[in-house]
């Protein structure tokens, strides 16, 4: 009767049956905990099943809620239930295991570590008070053919436990939980205040801290580790290793870059970030300038900026194995070859492809990529491509794929409905259902649109930015800015090539993270890179409805690097479908579309049901704004959050 309730409760959260491994997990698995609390005089104690994880598409199986026997304090319990028999973990990766399946999988102790981390990070209630919760993995159905697990270091976060452990098990709820109802607890969890993530710039400008932006979890941080053990290996020998690591948009590929950099660094690795984007690039030096520490000169942090962080084509000149690691972020945007004032005449005549140059130059070079990122023709960045490279220099690459979803509240649903909706999967565009995690809206005008994301602003901590496709032409206006979007009675301007002071405008590249940049219309090359909490993206004439899908026209486009007679109009759709996967997923809370074109306004309308002009409620938690530093102790944890909350 119980697993059956919870099935109705699961389809009505998310749409979709249950598939047959949760099932067998509930009742398989749920019974081992309910008899362990039964047996301790802890039935009072509140049972969260399925509990959601904020702003990701995972779920903890359990979350236990009362209070700490000693204390009286709130105290959680996160529980990952395993009905694996037999595990080891791999030679190559201390926290990826063989449990018998097709790929391995994160370590359960790990990944009950990270579960914790990651609630104290985004929760209210367990940010700054860590001692409030607790983890353990319970792998009911394993004796000794499980014993290579407990070489993992274990901590309050994350203990192991088998069938054979009952007891130990026992003992620790106990020790955690009161024999007290927990209900309370609970309500204050479920419907605790959210920390959102800080944004990609902000996160970079941290990464000289001693304390984790982000508590990876699952691929993320199996290839996080694998990382680490090339390093390792590399400082112990001669032995490149190439690591390339896909995901889609908000997989978490900044997050592991990030964590990696900060990390590295305290070891005191060489460790460099590059990427091909300038705004972006831009973005992290002027970061890592402002927040340089205490005593150090403006110009001593710049130098130090433009060491740390570099663009593709800077690493032809270096010697073999110059650094120890090289992080290529937004590696779809490589070229085939390095051009322009940073690279010397001889090395553009050795005629090496400019991936070759990247894993020349690193003992660990890591690629991050998106393939339906790449946005001009002469971009080459692919897993293939990389594989390919890598081979042909003489070392055998390591894959990654990272498929969780950590931006648009966690909703993987809108990500493969945006991917739907734009052709680039063979399914037929379904309407958009919605999940709780992101709002999904329509403008019938831009005016609309824009009205929407200023209330918005007004009554919501956060960012929020308009984009659109490139089908206004942007010049380079003598003085102040030029209205060159628009449609109808509305009027804006792009984001400024040069600083516009007397327009109180930010120029291109601070456009995402100075909040003058709402003025403005982004395209595609200032979005990338980046998210806002609210989005409003304006689909120009370049990609419309016609018949049972979207069509590309290039001649609406105004992108140079697609109006050359060389690119192909198969090269064309790709790209146009590239640049609009890339503006519709920037959004963390809400994102709004407007078409030009009344036929594709009108398909839009039978996809979407949400105007507007008739905001949709949003289920879950509130949200507050980015997760701050973490507490100090200059501060007591009150008057660190008391700040903070002001």
């Amino acid at each position: 009767m119980l697993i059956e309730r919870y099935r109705v409760r699961h389809q009505q959260r998310e749409n979709p049956d249950p598939d047959a491994g949760l099932v067998a997990s509930w009742n398989n698995s749920l019974a081992y905990v309910i008899e362990t609390l039964a047996q301790s005089g802890l039935g009072a104690v509140e049972v969260m099943i399925e509990f959601p994880m904020p702003g990701m598409d995972s779920d903890a199986d359990v979350i236990l809620a009362g209070h700490h026997p000693e204390t009286d304090d709130l105290s959680y319990v996160v529980i990952e239930l395993k009905q694996w028999v037999r595990a080891v973990v791999s030679q190559d990766n201390p926290v990826a295991v063989d449990a018998g399946y097709s790929n391995l999988k994160l370590h359960p102790v790990r990944q009950v570590q990270r579960y914790c981390e990651y609630l104290v990070h985004h929760l209210a209630p367990l940010y700054g008070q860590p001692e409030r919760i607790a983890g353990a993995a319970l792998l009911h159905n394993a004796r000794s053919d499980v014993a290579d697990l407990f070489r993992l270091e274990r901590n309050t976060l994350g203990q192991l436990y088998t069938t054979d452990s009952m007891d130990f098990f026992r003992g620790f709820l106990t020790s955690r939980l009161a024999a007290k109802p927990g209900g309370w607890a609970a309500d204050v969890l479920c419907d605790a205040d959210e920390y959102e993530p800080p944004s990609s710039s902000e996160a970079f400008s941290r990464v000289g801290s001693p304390h984790p932006v982000f508590a990876l979890q699952k691929e993320q941080e199996m290839a996080f580790q694998r990382v680490h053990e090339a390093v390792r290996k590399a400082a112990n020998g001669p032995r490149k290793q190439v690591i390339i690591i896909e995901g889609g948009p908000g997989s978490g590929k900044t997050a592991l870059a990030v964590e990696l950099l900060r990390t590295l660094k305290q070891q005191g690795r060489q460790v460099v970030h590059a990427s091909g984007s300038r705004a972006f690039t831009s973005n992290l030096r002027a970061a890592a300038v402002r927040m340089r520490p205490r005593g150090v000169s403006y110009v001593t942090a710049e130098a130090q900026a433009r060491a740390d962080y570099r663009y593709f084509q800077q690493f032809g000149k270096l010697p073999e194995n110059a650094l120890q690691v090289l992080i290529c972020d937004e590696a779809h945007r490589l070229r085939k070859r390095s051009r322009g004032r940073d690279v010397p005449s001889w090395v553009y005549a050795r005629g090496w492809d400019q991936a070759d140059e990247l894993i020349h130059a690193a003992e660990v070079p890591v690629f991050l990529l998106d393939e339906w990122q790449s946005l001009a023709p002469d971009e080459v960045g692919t897993t293939e491509y990389l594989k390919e490279r890598a081979r042909a220099c003489g070392h055998e690459p390591v894959v990654h794929r990272l498929p969780g979803m950590y931006r648009a509240g966690g909703s993987a649903r809108f990500r493969e409905w945006v991917a739907e909706l734009l052709g680039l999967q063979t399914s037929t565009p379904r309407p958009w259902e919605a999940d709780g995690r992101i709002e999904v809206s329509l403008a019938d005008t831009p005016s609309a649109m824009e009205t929407h994301l200023e209330r918005r602003l007004r009554e919501e901590t956060g960012a929020a930015r308009i984009v659109a496709g490139f089908c206004w032409e942007w010049e380079k206006p003598k003085n102040g800015l030029r209205m060159e979007v628009r449609i109808g009675d509305w009027h804006r301007a792009w984001n400024a090539l040069t600083p516009a002071p007397e327009a109180d405008a930010p120029d291109t590249t601070q456009w995402a993270t100075d909040p003058r940049g709402f003025g403005q219309v982004g395209c595609i090359y200032t979005a990338q890179n980046f998210e806002f909490d609210w989005s409003g993206v304006i689909i120009g004439p370049d990609l419309v409805w016609r018949g049972d899908r979207f069509v590309v026209d290039r001649t609406k486009t105004h992108d140079d690097n697609l109006q050359r007679k060389s690119v192909s109009d198969a090269q064309v759709d790709r790209l146009v479908r590239n640049a609009y996967h890339v503006l519709l997923t920037r959004a963390r809370r809400g994102v709004v579309l407007y078409s030009e074109d009344l036929e594709t306004r009108n398909k839009l309308k039978e996809l979407i049901t949400g105007s507007v002009s008739e905001p949709r409620s949003r289920r879950g938690r509130r949200r507050r704004q980015p997760a701050p530093p973490p507490v100090t102790g200059d501060r007591t944890v009150a008057e660190q959050l008391a700040i903070e909350f002001d």
